[in-house]
């Protein structure tokens, strides 16, 4: 009697298999408690989709990365290029507009892969749409989390991503009103982040990179400036009007997280300027710490009472 309703069971079971078959469905795959379900395309965000949440992510940086992992590789660098400027849109002072790009351009970069230079890309266009009078601030937060030592970084390898990064931000800025001086700062983000005799060496090379002599000699003239500290010419050389007000002297300075060292999963980069390859290994994966994981996000120069309407001001 057991044994008939055994094979009972097992023509029933048969035939349901079949059924599903033949409706065009196949058996639920049942996975492992606890194993780690591949991320789909299905989950990504259509261009659509995420178009819809720009908004979102560009008052509150938090929710950038959130959104940004679901984005397409080919597409990050839209998605920051429309942040940015939804930012500046917002009705706020100049002071909070700063607070809000900075935490956003920090987002965006560390939330993008260096896959096909998509994350030079993104680089690029942070400097190619952020106005020019915030970039200064721009350049001071991100070049500390740029730097080679903390990032882990030889020489070379930095060379080769400062290299990276300013041809695409040349071949940007040609439809910018003022692309010298945004090319500057592009160059001024990587030099402000080494020490001599590395910085004369990069400079000289990245300047070969700029479109005509004319617009190298402006590039040293602003640069030899700026590292004094003083951004007039290139802000006077765009017309700005507006000055975005420094940090104030009372405030607290806190040193870079790991989770901001935006370069260091850079370390698979060799090869010469020329042709550079790069062993990148698992790209969900960044500064060496999972995405997501929590983060500390915030700029490095924080008013002691913090910034106006800003959730996530450090103590």
């Amino acid at each position: 009697m057991n044994s008939k309703r055994a094979q009972w069971c097992v023509v029933v079971s048969v035939a349901l298999v079949c059924a599903q078959m033949a409706g065009g469905q196949t058996p639920e795959k049942r996975s492992a408690p606890g194993a780690v379900q591949p991320e789909s395309a299905a989950t990504m965000l259509t261009r659509s989709q995420w178009l819809k949440k720009v908004g979102v992510a560009a008052k509150n940086p938090d929710e950038i990365r959130g959104v940004m992992i679901l984005v397409a590789d080919g597409e990050k660098a839209e998605f920051t290029q429309r942040v940015l400027k939804a930012i500046t849109r917002l009705p706020l002072s100049p002071e909070e507009k700063q607070s809000l790009l900075i935490n956003a351009a920090i987002e965006c970069i560390r939330c993008t892969p260096l896959k096909n230079d998509e994350r030079f890309k993104t680089i690029a266009e942070i400097f190619a749409v952020v106005p020019v009078e915030f970039l200064p601030a721009i350049v001071g937060e991100l070049s500390k989390r740029f730097d080679p030592k903390k990032n882990k970084l030889s020489e070379e390898q930095f060379k080769l991503m400062a290299d990276a990064t300013i041809k695409l931000a040349v071949e940007r800025n040609k439809s910018t009103d003022d692309p010298v001086v945004r090319n500057t700062f592009v160059m001024l983000l990587f030099l402000n982040a080494t020490t001599q005799p590395q910085t004369e060496i990069l400079q000289a090379l990245l300047l070969t990179r700029l479109p005509s002599d004319a617009a190298r000699d402006l590039a040293k003239g602003y640069i030899a400036e700026a590292q004094k500290g003083n951004y007039e010419p290139l802000l006077t050389a765009t017309g700005t009007t507006i000055r975005v007000i420094p940090p104030p002297v009372a405030v607290a300075r806190v040193g870079v997280s790991q989770m901001e060292q935006l370069l260091m999963d850079v370390g698979g980069l060799t090869g010469d300027l020329e042709k550079r390859t790069r062993n990148y290994g698992d790209t969900s994966t960044y500064a060496g710490m999972n995405v997501f994981g929590p983060s500390d996000v915030g700029i490095q120069t924080v008013p002691a009472h913090g910034y106006p309407n800003q959730l996530d001001v450090l103590p």
